[in-house]
């Protein structure tokens, strides 16, 4: 019985911790937050804190991977080979779902450190399950899956910064064409 009272406790005080945290991203800049101010607003001691996380940057890592584990279990939803606009109409509908922090986290340019590792770990599990260029080298697949994962993320930024005016499914859309053909292909659609 002493046990599961003990893990409730742990748990609580996990939670208070991110709740804590989750509310100063959306008031500050990564640099300014601390661990002293987040005990505080988490209603815990220092020490409580440590006892939980490292540093704050572990605290940062830890949220960030819940946060790249939902995305997995999203993209394990679908097969494995699925064609790319599968693939990418998942990573923007996560995404758009995903709480104001969170977009925070993604696109303030002060978390950007710690966004870039959720992405590149998103874009490991996406090669581990199924690799599409696996005919290349590993140096020209390390690129491919840089312009496919970092274009991503930056159209994703672009569109919050745009206020989002640009509606969701045609987002998707755009987005796959850019991706599977490039601006050639929207040039063509133009006439220009």
């Amino acid at each position: 019985m002493e046990e599961a009272h003990s893990d409730l406790r742990v748990a609580r005080t996990r939670k208070a911790i991110r709740d804590a945290f989750c509310e100063m991203v959306m008031e500050k800049e990564a640099s300014r937050i601390t661990v002293k101010e987040l005990a505080e607003r988490a209603g815990i001691h220092r020490k409580t804190f440590y006892l939980h996380y490292t540093t704050i940057e572990a605290l940062y890592e830890d949220v960030l991977g819940d946060i790249s584990s939902a995305y997995c279990r999203k993209i394990d939803k679908i097969p494995k080979d699925a064609p790319f606009h599968e693939v990418n109409e998942v990573f923007f509908r996560f995404f758009a779902a995903q709480p104001p922090y969170v977009e925070k986290l993604i696109c303030d340019p002060s978390y950007r450190d710690f966004a870039e590792k959720l992405f590149l770990a998103t874009k490991v599990h996406n090669r581990s399950r199924y690799n599409p260029y696996a005919a290349y080298s590993e140096k020209a697949q390390n690129i491919i899956n840089t312009f496919l994962c970092l274009g991503s993320v930056n159209v994703y930024r672009q569109w919050v910064r745009d206020g989002k005016a640009l509606p969701l499914e045609e987002l998707i859309a755009l987005t796959d064409d850019l991706f599977e053909h490039g601006v050639a292909r929207i040039r063509e659609q133009a006439g220009t």
